[in-house]
């Protein structure tokens, strides 16, 4: 039998408890401040280095500018 799509999405999202789930382990999780819910796998973030090459590449276009001047 095919599992419903709730149960499905719950799974995959909540590791098969629901998102206000009240059973010891959810409880304990909550109290420590551990989150119960959705780990993205984007999650830890942060700005990507790519990001600080560009920046970097500006700023020294911008200072070779006024320097050449």
């Amino acid at each position: 039998m095919c599992p419903r799509e709730d149960e499905t999405y719950r799974s995959t999202r909540y590791g098969g408890h629901p998102p206000a789930c009240t059973c010891v382990a959810c409880c304990e999780k909550r109290r420590a401040g551990i989150s119960t819910g959705y780990k993205s796998p984007r999650e830890g973030g942060g700005t990507p280095a790519w990001f600080w090459a560009v920046i970097g590449i500006v700023v020294v276009a911008l200072v070779l500018t006024l320097v050449l001047r």
